[in-house]
């Protein structure tokens, strides 16, 4: 958070905005309580996998009993009580315990606020502590270790931004709508990428859809062959002096090549292999086993390299079938479940050569076939602009929540009103009362 604040705000302790009570902001159970407490039903014990980005998460929740509850009263929690991971992977996650529970008990992965409301609205603290501002903040006071977090006095220190409550609770309600709009945004663009493989599906099928005369595989190609049955020796996960690319089923995706992860063989492994699974730019190449069997793309790597078993080489005879011509006909709901209709294996699926090889594809000139990759080729460009645009406009929603947060605690989400008065006179009003109460 900037120093800089807007006029009538002040910047004050998270501690002098907690409830007039002891135990107002503190963390969890210290390992009295076990797992072996843990019961079907009681009083929720909430731990930080229940607790979200902003948003509280029941469906695993734990509970523990009455008695084990009352022991740790320290760590009660109470409707409107904001909750922060405190500990481990996910610090800063943080929620607000909903209404339909009435109490509950939480970890010491946990922290806990219980806010005056008389000064600061829980969702003006929730919504901070989702903040980029009070992100950067809390990082500078974590340890950052394997286990990275910060403590309950930090969490007592950390300095909040503070507007007059009418102010305050505008800033929130805008930031409710806000958000309702952003949540309604992206539930619609997340329909977006389905949209487009249904069209990318309904687009193969229908260019094969009249095609009625078909040949086996084995009869259209010079060659269908798989890679290496025996593991390589020595494998190297960068570029050496005689080396050799290692393709497998992972490097193959329907309609290209990932080779961001690839591996490589030394040049005795890749010779051997090389002898009989020759690939070369331009051949099919068919996931054979393994998670992705079926995915099927044309080779783009202009060099040589070796392929495991999980890895079908295919050699079309350039004179009777396009090597796109299959890739896509593989790819539509007919062409795949002529091909994998019938895998074998149980804990691991695969398509033998035999079944590969007597698949059959279906038969037209090479000009028609031509005709047809055009015609799809062109119409995936289409699609694939429409889908680079979406991955910029889903990069705009994502981070659209943190800038209008950055936005609202500069005071530049909703207008100031003078009648709104100044945070500074109604902070020292409660810390006065708050006196006043342990005088008594």
């Amino acid at each position: 958070m900037e120093n800089k604040i807007p006029k009538n705000w002040v910047l004050v302790e998270l501690e002098k905005l907690g409830e007039n009570k002891y135990y107002a902001i503190g963390d969890g159970d210290h390992g009295q309580i076990k797992p072996l407490h843990y019961k079907e039903n009681g009083i929720p014990y909430i731990r930080v996998s229940d607790i979200g980005w902003g948003n509280f998460k029941p469906d695993k929740l734990v509970y523990i009993s009455e008695e084990i509850h009352n022991k740790n009263l320290k760590s009660e929690l109470l409707p409107g009580d904001i909750l922060i991971a405190k500990t481990g992977a996910t610090i800063g996650k943080c929620c607000i315990v909903p209404d339909y529970i009435s109490k509950a008990n939480t970890t010491s992965s946990v922290g806990k606020v219980s806010i005056n409301s008389k000064l600061v609205s829980n969702k003006w603290i929730l919504y901070y502590f989702l903040s980029p501002d009070f992100y950067k903040l809390m990082w500078s006071k974590s340890s950052r270790t394997a286990q990275p977090g910060f403590n309950i006095i930090h969490l007592k220190q950390f300095l909040i931004p503070l507007p007059p409550l009418p102010e305050q609770e505008r800033i929130v309600e805008k930031l409710d709508n806000l958000f309702a709009q952003h949540e309604a945004i992206k539930k619609t663009s997340e329909l977006i990428p389905q949209l487009l493989k249904d069209f990318r599906q309904k687009v193969l099928d229908s260019s094969y859809k009249k095609l009625h005369y078909f040949e086996e595989l084995n009869q259209l190609t010079l060659k269908i062959q798989d890679g290496a049955h025996h593991s390589p020796k020595n494998v190297s996960t960068f570029k050496q002096e005689n080396t050799y690319p290692y393709i497998t089923s992972k490097n193959i995706r329907n309609g290209y090549m990932k080779l961001d992860n690839i591996v490589y063989v030394d040049s005795s492994f890749h010779n051997e292999i090389y002898k009989r699974c020759s690939p070369e730019i331009g051949d099919v190449l068919l996931t054979k086993d393994g998670a992705n069997t079926g995915n099927v793309t044309i080779n783009t790597l202009d060099e040589p390299f070796s392929l495991l078993s999980s890895v079908c080489l295919i050699k079309t005879n350039k004179q009777k079938l396009d090597s796109k011509f299959l890739m896509y006909y593989f790819q539509t709901q007919k062409g795949n479940s002529e091909l994998i209709g019938e895998m074998t294996g149980t804990a691991i699926k695969r398509i033998v050569l035999k079944k590969i090889k007597s698949t059959k594809v279906p038969v037209i000139s090479i000009n028609k076939q031509q005709e047809i990759v055009t015609k799809i080729d062109d119409l995936f460009a289409k699609v694939d602009i429409i889908e680079k645009r979406y991955k910029t406009l889903k990069q705009k929603i994502d981070s659209l929540p943190q800038s209008i947060l950055h936005k609202a605690f500069k005071g530049e989400l909703v207008p100031q009103f003078p009648a709104d008065g100044d945070a500074k006179d109604l902070l020292e009003e409660i810390l006065k009362l708050k006196k006043e109460v342990k005088k008594k």
